[in-house]
């Protein structure tokens, strides 16, 4: 890889999931005030259709806000940043945080690798995963070296799944064993099961350790990015 590609990370950031809900709720109240005057009135008044207009109006102001809201959303996303970004080159990996001086992975280097998944069927989902159908995955992957250390990870559909690279390296992890153990009632924020010394200190300890800090600090990609990322990640030597 010659040239640096970029990721961009946490695009639905906590930002953009304040703003778009407020945009959407303005843009309807300002279509219920203002679409009965401007649109159903000169097209509906006086008619047999006229006392269709209540109705219309509510239809109209909510569609109108979800669809004010929808294009907000993709402007911010394509515009609006975390601050959040990996710069992936031949010789390795820049870890840019906002306000936070960069870090540096060098593939020439020996990198411990970490790679774990799970489905998000298994658990009670909040906050952005409850936005996401039940039948996708969390792949995850944490870099670390001399101290460095970054955790990627990207929610993939089934098919996108089964064509994730070297599939069969990324462990299984049960997240319902969680709830069984009376740690937790979801896995989500801001109400994160607590994960146990048993599990810290068992098989695969290093993993519940690791999924808890993507918690706090992981690098969310869209699916398209993470693959592309986890595919570039050179082969242990």
């Amino acid at each position: 890889m010659s040239d640096q590609v970029i990721f961009k990370a946490d695009k639905e950031h906590g930002g953009l999931q304040f703003a778009v809900p407020l945009i959407m709720l303005v843009a309807g109240i300002v279509g219920f005030m203002s679409i009965d005057s401007l649109v159903l009135a000169p097209l509906l008044g006086g008619g047999e259709w006229d006392s269709f207009r209540p109705a219309l109006r509510i239809v109209l102001s909510i569609t109108s806000g979800v669809v004010v809201g929808g294009l907000a959303e993709m402007a911010f996303k394509r515009w609006w940043g975390s601050g959040k970004e990996l710069r992936l080159d031949a010789g390795g990996v820049t870890i840019e945080r906002k306000e936070e001086q960069p870090d540096r992975i060098e593939w020439s280097k020996q990198v411990s690798l970490l790679y774990w998944k799970y489905g998000l069927r298994s658990y009670q989902r909040g906050g952005r995963e409850r936005r996401l159908p039940a039948s996708h995955l969390l792949f995850s992957c944490r870099l670390l070296q001399d101290g460095c250390s970054v955790i990627v990870y990207g929610y993939l559909s089934p098919k996108q799944a089964r064509d994730a690279p070297d599939h069969a390296r990324f462990v299984e992890l049960n997240v319902a064993e969680l709830h069984r153990s009376g740690l937790g009632e979801r896995l989500s924020r801001p109400a994160r099961p607590r994960i146990s010394a048993a599990m810290l200190s068992g098989q695969h300890g290093t993993i519940w350790a690791a999924e808890r800090e993507r918690w706090v600090i992981g690098f969310e990609l869209e699916p398209i990015d993470f693959l592309s990322f986890v595919d570039a990640i050179p082969a242990p030597v």
